[in-house]
């Protein structure tokens, strides 16, 4: 499985698992998420998302994963609620 070498993921064990087919493919080990404090909170409008927010804070919507971990959602697309306030970590 490629991954972008500047992912965090890059470095992560891999780890075999055997389809229904018995075909075997190479995984990414689950990572823990970084501990990431926020610098302030912004509140969603209906129209924010993850990428529009990382866009918006870090002038890059590739960034998103950094709001994503500093959010207590489990699924990155439940992290942005209209209403809600969003962690904006710093940009490092």
């Amino acid at each position: 499985m490629a991954v972008d070498r500047k992912s965090r993921y890059a470095t992560a064990p891999r780890v075999p698992w055997q389809r229904a087919d018995g075909s075997l493919v190479e995984l990414i080990a689950p990572m823990p998420r970084p501990a990431r404090a926020a610098v302030f909170a912004a509140t969603a409008t209906d129209i924010d998302r993850l990428d529009t927010l990382a866009a918006r804070y870090y002038r890059d919507p590739l960034k998103l994963w950094r709001i994503a971990d500093a959010a207590a959602a489990l699924d990155p697309f439940d992290a942005v609620v209209p209403g809600m306030a969003i962690a904006i970590p710093p940009d490092k």
